[in-house]
């Protein structure tokens, strides 16, 4: 488990610290002061530096270089640095006291014959950039060559070895608008079904729809609907036809990728961007009380992000009702003018809510 988290020059960050994080954290703050970016520093930490966090963290900032190309949409990493500049020498940190692995990424020239543009095979007029990725204490390195247009080189020797490894031992579960998608929760609902933990999912659920009795995701392709809003059916029992998801809202959806998430994330970690979207105000508390229980008993580390009021209403209201979780709970206030996180306890959680302090 994370204790604390240090930046440094990563994205808006020069040198930031968070500190006292417990199992469970939320991170409040105003737009644009950086919530998602501690997220996705997170997700890059305990991935021990794996350049594909960088793509994924570009596609979700919607950062292209322009159209689909040969080989596909590229992902420029410029928003990664500071000033967003790739240049040699630029380059980031993070770092977390006593957790087993840091991660330093660096810009560097590349080797001679690393071009991938032709004009500048034929002119000489620049050297080849590489990504290089230093984790761990040991400061293990890997060299990823850059593109032209600054995005990770997925076709490279070093990017394929990567793909064809096992995946990482730590779970890291990052649950976005995308990961509503029918196709992205399949995959997590296959490894619940391994494990055996369907009625959990279903229970979760029933927090929304207390008649519901099974989830049910059709086999084949779901690329019929643009949005991937099909293949998935919810059944309420007494013989009554299983209707689409799509049907009951997108709050549904947005707890069924919570419960698939928290299901398949033990002894791991857990991102969630906006918590509250589309959850009613009313069942906040219980959606707390799901994920911190969770959380606990299948030893995640959950990292969360809201702009709601009622978000932090509803945890106050099972803070106050839970005492047993006086040291599991923080919240975290982003201030860019400060070069720490301002962190709330149970306590002062509590109190701010019977207040009326603004603590967002």
């Amino acid at each position: 488990m994370l204790h604390t988290l240090t930046l440094e020059n990563y994205r808006a960050f020069e040198r930031y610290r968070l500190r006292d994080l417990g199992s469970v954290n939320l991170l409040v703050g105003p737009n644009n002061c950086g919530k998602t970016s501690v997220l996705e520093a997170v997700q890059l930490l305990v991935s021990q530096g794996d350049p594909r966090v960088l793509i994924d963290s570009a596609r979700r900032w919607s950062e292209t270089s322009g159209g689909e190309g040969r080989r596909g949409t590229s992902y420029p990493l410029h928003h990664q640095f500071q000033g967003c500049t790739m240049e040699p020498g630029a380059g980031f940190f993070i770092s977390s006291d006593g957790w087993p692995h840091r991660v330093h990424v660096e810009i560097a020239e590349g080797k001679l014959g690393e071009t991938v543009g032709l004009f500048d095979v034929f002119s000489g007029a620049a050297r080849p950039l590489t990504l290089v990725i230093r984790s761990g204490f040991q400061a293990d390195r890997k060299e990823f060559p850059l593109a032209e247009d600054g995005s990770l080189d997925r076709y490279s020797g070093p990017m394929r070895h990567l793909t064809s490894m096992q995946p990482q031992q730590t779970p890291i579960r990052f649950v976005t608008v995308e990961s509503l998608h029918a196709r992205e929760m399949a995959r997590s609902w296959n490894r619940v079904v391994q494990e055996g933990r369907e009625s959990q999912v279903v229970e979760t659920v029933r927090i929304l729809q207390p008649d519901l009795t099974s989830i049910h995701f059709l086999a084949g392709d779901t690329r019929s609907s643009a949005r991937g809003l099909g293949g998935i059916l919810l059944g309420s029992g007494d013989g009554a036809p299983r209707v689409p998801i799509g049907r009951y809202g997108e709050g549904t959806r947005r707890l069924l990728a919570l419960s698939l998430a928290l299901a398949s994330a033990a002894e791991g970690f857990l991102l969630i961007d906006e918590i509250d979207t589309g959850l009613h105000w009313s069942i906040m508390e219980d959606m707390w009380n799901l994920v911190v229980d969770a959380a606990r008993t299948a030893s995640i580390q959950v990292f969360a992000t809201t702009h709601s009021l009622d978000c932090i209403v509803g945890l106050a209201g099972l803070l106050r009702k839970r005492p047993d979780l006086s040291d599991a709970v923080s919240i975290q206030r982003i201030e860019r003018q400060l070069d720490h996180s301002v962190s709330f306890g149970t306590d002062d959680i509590v109190t701010a809510a019977d207040l009326s302090i603004e603590l967002r």
